[in-house]
Formats: C-alpha cells, structure tokens, sequence
C-alpha cells in the first residue's frame, strides 16, 4: 500500500456526513445519529455506502459503525471485499480502504475477518493482523486479540501476532497490558505451569527471560490489587 493511499485512507476516516436514503434525497444528520438508526436502517446505510465505493463524505458514519456495530459492518464489509477480489475490474482504492475499515475495529471481529482474507492473499492482506493489533490498543488490550489469533490455529495469522508481539513487548506499557491479559486469561498470577504453556511466551525469543517473567508477573500483581 502506497504513502498515498494510507493518507486517503487516514482522510477516509475522519470526515463526518451521513447518508440515508430518504424519498429519494440524502440528507446528513449528525455522525453519531447513525447509532440511534435501527438495525435494518443501519445495514442498509452500510450496504450503500459500499456501493458508492466508500466515498469520503461517509467516513465518520462508517467508522461509528465499525467500533460500536462491529457484528454486523465488518461481516458486510469483508462479504463485499471479497466480492470485489473476484471483479475483474476491482478498485484497488476500495479493496485498501474496506481492509483498512476491518482493522480499524480492532477486534476478534476484525481478526475473524482479516483471517478470511489472509486465506485469500497473505501477502497483500497479511500487513492488516498487525494494522488489527496496533487499533486493538486503542480500544481494549491488544493482547487479548494476541491470544484470539493464536486460538484460530491459522498459521500466517498466528505468525503475525506473534511478529507484533516481539517487537512491541520491549514497552513497559505493553508488558502492562500483556501482564493484565494473563491475569485475565489464568485467573490469578502466572505461575511456572502458565509460562510454560503460554502460546505468547513460548513464541517470543526472550520468553524464557527471567528478567521479563519477574517484571510481567509484578505488573500483573499490581493490577490483581487494584481490581
């Protein structure tokens, strides 16, 4: 993906207007009356806009429906990506953008889909696992997303969370969350029996460093205590 499109696709996901289909006229209430739309009305929104080709002046609405409506945009929005792979005359800018949309959610809904379409073509929708992950901490802990691609049994996938992962966990602040995803995941702090059979942990190259499992295993004990 070119400098280019990633800067449409950053523009994409700021402008606000929204579109419904209303006795023939559009009209452009606030963004985030497309939450107050009923479910019918908000797939039909989606449907729409991905017939338009995702036009600027939809952005922010689709954007609200990705992070709060996630169940029901990112299934409509991979369906029609794939739909477009198979065009002979797809648009390479709504194939990036809709893949963009998907990763913005930064969810396992967003991985569930990103999956699908590495099965398609890693390498060019391999880059979205770790475009997932980096929104993931914009929204929940990334590492709980780690554990769900690993969970899928997809090798490509598996091997790009685990990409990420190394080379983000030198952060203290990663390893904050990391430490508050094994307290979530083993129920208390992690023991010797966790680490061992710990698919993060045993896919890192300092996994087995002491250093790191005291200093994971102290920042999931300071959040034991303020839970």
């Amino acid at each position: 993906m070119d400098s280019r499109t990633c800067k449409h696709i950053g523009a994409l996901l700021i402008v606000m207007i929204l579109v419904p289909m209303l006795d023939g006229q559009e009209t452009t209430p606030a963004a985030r009356s497309i939450l107050s739309l009923t479910e019918g009305e908000q797939i039909a929104f989606i449907n729409r806009t991905l017939e338009l080709g995702l036009p600027h002046d939809r952005a922010d609405q689709m954007t609200m429906l990705v992070i709060n409506r996630n169940a029901i945009t990112i299934p409509i929005i991979e369906a029609k990506l794939e739909d477009a792979l198979k065009s002979t005359e797809s648009d390479r800018r709504f194939i990036d953008t809709a893949g963009e949309m998907i990763a913005y959610a930064g969810d396992d809904q967003a991985l569930r889909a990103v999956t699908k379409l590495v099965m398609i073509d890693e390498g060019r929708f391999g880059p979205l696992v770790k475009r997932t992950l980096e929104n993931a901490g914009n929204w929940r802990n990334p590492f709980t997303i780690v554990y769900k691609a690993f969970e899928q049994g997809n090798d490509a996938i598996g091997r790009r969370a685990a990409e990420w992962a190394e080379g983000v966990i030198e952060s203290d602040r990663m390893r904050r969350a990391w430490a508050e995803a094994m307290l979530d995941r083993y129920g208390r702090l992690p023991v010797e029996t966790d680490w061992a059979r710990d698919p993060i942990a045993s896919r890192l190259k300092n996994g087995t460093s002491a250093e790191l499992r005291q200093r994971v295993t102290a920042f999931a004990s300071e959040a034991r205590n303020k839970r």
